[in-house]
């Protein structure tokens, strides 16, 4: 058989790999996002850029007072990264995570996600009142 077949075929087999790979880890992470849910609301965030610095996705619980319950992290540049607990973020309050303030421990796409979960949860309770729900 021709060479560029089995190239093409090494490409396809390796793409199909990589696509397998990436929907266990997000459906690992979503098991995790899940088991959240008794600690209160969840709320998931993204931060950094794919390739500089790498991407982080941080998934916060917050209870009806506003403060944060638990917290994971999904970050690494392969597909086998796996959430981690975040316990810095566990007894902060939602308006210092959607701050600007640095957060000890963090790195920056992690800071950036955990701010952009905040703020999404923010943002979902504002809409909620306003429609009275």
């Amino acid at each position: 058989m021709d060479p560029i077949f089995w190239l093409l075929a090494a490409v396809v087999i390796g793409w199909l790999g990589q696509m397998y790979t990436t929907y266990r880890q997000s459906m690992a992470f979503n098991r995790q996002v899940r088991a959240m849910r008794p600690f209160g609301t969840i709320s998931v965030g993204v931060g950094g850029r794919r390739y500089r610095g790498g991407r982080a996705f941080v998934a916060i619980a917050v209870d009806e007072t506003g403060v944060v319950r638990r917290a994971i992290s999904l970050s690494g540049f392969t597909t086998f990264a796996r959430g981690r607990e975040i316990p810095r973020l566990s007894g902060l309050r939602v308006n210092v995570l959607a701050g600007e303030r640095p957060l000890e421990g963090l790195s920056k796409p992690q800071r950036l996600a955990a701010r952009q979960a905040a703020t999404l949860l923010k943002q979902g309770k504002k809409s909620t009142a306003a429609r009275g729900v």
